[in-house]
């Protein structure tokens, strides 16, 4: 460790020196006089044969301090470092992941292991969900393109994690305004203050449950897609009738949900609890943005978070928060992709080979197909209802609950 501390300067030196080149400043700005810690920013990448004759150990260890999105523009500073990092991928990517891990690597999940909800330790929870993919000569692999796939997932989560938390204490402000003026008569920066120390509670609060959720999308679409497989294969053997009327498919893919929450992580009832709750946080607040004060049809919600977990449910908090500019075209554009998923989905062929006319209609009937009647089935094996809500605790010690139809009520507002 004291090795690593006497390069360590040089470590924050080139990974600013990356960002100043990302961001492309013209070549009179980075002429100009500067200080001598910004002029050796400079040199750095003007010059970088002098990392060039460290030590390849000592490149790899500066390389794995640097962040996801850096390693396409190492890959461009030289021929030298485009060398480097091509050919020492594996190690660079492993370093990477043990600095964030706190020194170990991913391993599969089991009920012996905890888990924080500290920001800095998300890495740990969410590359053991999502494990590098086997080699077929042992081992993992560890990649580049597995790294950007952790930093998608977890920006997805995060985005979604800071929406749900704004719509949140949107609601609120808007349910308690007396509480709040009552609280803070005179005092609009403290409701001010309230408002963001909320936000930031709930982000974090929700982000580890959020992992889970995604999780189990992911790995219901995967079991979807692999059952499909192999009733292809069955079918062309001459071993299996089709089509498959929708009243089977809604039967099989309530066991494969089942099969998901009886192996690791959700073995452990406290991870299926919070992912429970979050479920049911994550719809009540698709359906209130959409309509407020009117019963919808759920059935599509259900396929929003089936055929494109995350991604579109985004863009719908986005364009409905109206954060990305034009709310209009934001709106439309999520429409457009969400219907153009829709139609891909439809177009499916072994889908349309297996189930027939089935193919066309919507994968759940209801948004309780998917996750929430599976999960309570579940949760009565394991004698966990009623249980307990979450709390997110706000400014002033202000609780804001989570939970859903099952929990035992305690004192505080209902998220």
């Amino acid at each position: 460790m004291s090795g690593f501390s006497k390069i360590l300067p040089s470590v924050q030196k080139f990974r600013a020196a990356i960002y100043r080149k990302k961001r492309g400043r013209d070549r009179s700005q980075r002429d100009t006089p500067a200080s001598s810690s910004t002029l050796g920013l400079d040199n750095a990448l003007s010059s970088p044969s002098s990392l060039c004759d460290l030590p390849v150990e000592i490149q790899i260890t500066i390389f794995a301090h640097c962040g996801t999105a850096d390693y396409l523009p190492l890959k461009l500073v030289c021929k030298a470092f485009n060398h480097t990092v091509t050919s020492n991928e594996h190690e660079i990517v492993r370093q990477y992941l043990r600095h964030r891990r706190h020194g170990t690597l991913p391993s599969p999940i089991d009920d012996e292991r905890i888990y924080t909800g500290n920001p800095e330790d998300d890495a740990v929870l969410l590359s053991d969900l999502f494990p590098p993919s086997k080699s077929a000569r042992g081992g993992h692999l560890y990649t580049f393109r597995y790294l950007y796939g952790l930093h998608q997932r977890q920006k997805l989560c995060s985005r979604l994690c800071f929406y749900l938390a704004d719509r949140v204490m949107d609601r609120f402000v808007q349910t308690e305004p007396i509480f709040l003026r009552t609280s803070f008569p005179s005092k609009r920066a403290e409701r001010s203050a309230l408002v963001k120390r909320g936000k930031v509670s709930i982000w974090f609060h929700l982000a580890p449950s959020m992992y889970y959720t995604l999780y189990f999308l992911e790995s219901y679409a995967s079991a979807r897609r692999e059952q499909t497989n192999v009733l292809l294969r069955e079918y062309e053997a001459g071993r299996l009738a089709v089509p498959i009327s929708l009243e089977a498919r809604q039967r099989m893919y309530r066991d494969l949900q089942t099969r998901i929450l009886q192996n690791p992580p959700f073995t452990n009832t406290a991870a299926l609890l919070a992912t429970h709750h979050c479920m049911h946080l994550l719809v009540i607040y698709i359906r209130y943005t959409m309509a407020p004060e009117a019963e919808i049809d759920d059935s599509w919600i259900s396929s929003l978070l089936t055929v494109s977990p995350f991604a579109r449910i985004v863009e719908f908090f986005s364009a409905e928060i109206g954060d990305g500019g034009n709310q209009r075209l934001q709106r439309k554009d999520f429409m457009y992709n969400f219907h153009a998923d829709m139609r891909m989905h439809e177009r499916d062929h072994m889908n349309s080979t297996i189930f027939g006319q089935a193919s066309n209609q919507s994968i759940h009937s209801s948004v309780r197909d998917l996750w929430f009647d599976a999960a309570k089935a579940e949760l009565e094996l394991r004698q966990a209802l009623p249980h307990d809500q979450e709390i997110a605790w706000c400014w002033n010690g202000i609780p804001i609950l989570f939970g859903c139809g099952n929990c035992q009520r305690i004192d505080g507002w209902q998220a």
